[in-house]
């Protein structure tokens, strides 16, 4: 025989092998070809405990959506084996992302991330999974974190504070002013990684809250937007007079001085606008004429 005969023999062979392989493993998964993520009531403590020892894999996005989404697959498997292969095979690493307000830009907070992501597939009401997503954003914003206490830590009491921001760099550099510590210290990480615990517990309270609500035929109201959001957007939305913005988050952070100028005198009906990044004096609004006027100029 010769060779190239032998070699087309083997490769042959070799692919008749990884076909039988192919079919056996799809015969033995045996997907369920109607598949649909389908929520089950989660035990938050127990959810929480599993995100914590997920963090050390992946951060905070991963551990939060990973925890999520995997405890759910745990229930669906008992119910129906043929789901298994969706929960395992889901590319749970590409949530490595949010770590750091997304590669370490500091924007979104990786945890907010994840359990909107979770949220999102899980709520197929558009409206509903919004809702619920802003009332998860608008008590991290507020609330003083973090509170919860995982079973098996090797650091005693960790300090709280307010975020005041979904954002990560505002959120940490807040609780770095609260502790004193440094951004890369270990309790700075212990930090986030008990705050990824808070949202996990959060989250699934919203979820087992809208989806038994759901099923007893009660219609599940979320909470609205904490202040000082709530009363800029009743002029700065797509709603507003101004038309001009279109946010939910804490106005504050970014436009501290205009929250304050806020009334008939110094805010006529205009749109908040940002500056060169020289500095809060260079924070300006516009009025009704398209006058930008410099923070500075306030009599404040």
């Amino acid at each position: 025989m010769k060779r190239r005969d032998l070699l087309a023999q083997g490769t042959v062979a070799l692919g008749s092998l990884m076909l039988a392989g192919t079919f056996a493993r799809a015969e033995e998964a045996e997907p369920c070809e109607d598949f649909v993520w389908n929520y089950e009531s989660l035990d938050p403590v127990a959810t929480a405990e599993r995100a914590y020892t997920l963090y050390a894999d992946g951060s905070c996005m991963y551990a939060s959506f990973r925890a999520l989404v995997e405890g759910v697959g745990f229930i669906r498997r008992e119910k129906d084996p043929r789901e298994a292969s969706h929960y395992d095979q889901f590319p749970y690493y590409m949530m490595f992302y949010g770590r750091g307000g997304v590669h370490d830009y500091g924007t979104l907070c990786g945890i907010l991330n994840g359990c909107a992501a979770a949220i999102s597939l899980f709520v197929r009401d558009r409206k509903d999974a919004a809702a619920m997503t802003r009332e998860l954003f608008s008590w991290y914003e507020t609330a003083e974190l973090p509170v919860f206490v995982p079973s098996q830590t090797k650091h005693g009491e960790i300090e709280r504070s307010i975020a005041e921001s979904p954002l990560c760099h505002i959120s940490v550099s807040h609780w770095l002013q609260e502790s004193g510590a440094e951004v890369e210290s270990p309790r700075r990480k212990e930090r986030c990684k008990r705050l990824v615990c808070d949202g996990v517990v959060k989250t699934v309270e919203l979820l087992n809250l809208y989806f038994q609500s759901r099923q007893n035929n009660v219609v599940c109201a979320f909470a609205a937007s904490a202040e000082p959001a709530a009363s800029c957007t009743a002029c700065h939305s797509p709603q507003g007079d101004a038309k001009d913005c279109n946010t939910q988050m804490n106005c504050g952070i970014c436009h501290e001085e205009v929250v304050q100028a806020c009334d008939e005198k110094t805010h006529p009906a205009g749109g908040l606008t940002r500056g060169p990044r020289t500095g809060k004096d260079q924070l300006s609004f516009l009025s009704r004429t398209g006058e930008t006027i410099s923070i500075s100029e306030l009599d404040l």
